[in-house]
């Protein structure tokens, strides 16, 4: 399953973009690409909006893109292994008067807890695996349990 938003506690940067095909190059970002196509920031340029948010500390060279605005409406789209072409593509078809990004920093920091919630994640997918197990069991014991009769169990 697929996110359409962005996940609660991320980075979401919004850019005001002009009413025609944008690009990253408008916004102040140049990316690049990286080896499994994911996309990070690898320039931002001086007097942009970009070096605004960078100033206030809401993004930074290195950050991986992971979602982008959808076409139009609020809704993200994975950017992650999607590439710096279609992530362009992606900027330059969005309709509407701004653009959003979730971002990701690159530090070590950042994929420890991602590590941890992943690890999180399975553990409690094992024991819920475990539970239905045992919820099986339980439901043919009781099963092999009734009594069978003639008529539906009536008589």
């Amino acid at each position: 399953m697929s996110l359409r938003s962005a996940p609660a506690g991320s980075r979401v940067v919004a850019f005001r973009k002009e009413n025609a095909a944008t690009q990253g190059l408008q916004l102040g970002l140049k990316f690049r690409e990286s080896f499994g196509k994911a996309v990070y920031i690898d320039t931002i340029i001086p007097g942009t909006q970009a070096a605004n948010l960078e100033k206030q500390g809401k993004l930074q060279k290195g950050d991986e893109i992971v979602m982008v605005s959808a076409t139009f409406g609020d809704e993200m789209w994975s950017a992650r292994g999607i590439g710096k072409q279609r992530l362009e593509k992606s900027i330059a078809v969005r309709q509407g008067q701004t653009i959003k990004f979730v971002i990701e920093a690159s530090d070590d920091n950042s994929k420890a807890k991602q590590k941890a919630l992943a690890e999180k994640l399975a553990k409690e997918a094992k024991m819920t695996s475990r539970l239905q197990a045992e919820l099986a069991k339980e439901v043919d014991a009781a099963k092999a349990a009734k009594p069978k009769g003639k008529l539906f169990g009536l008589f």
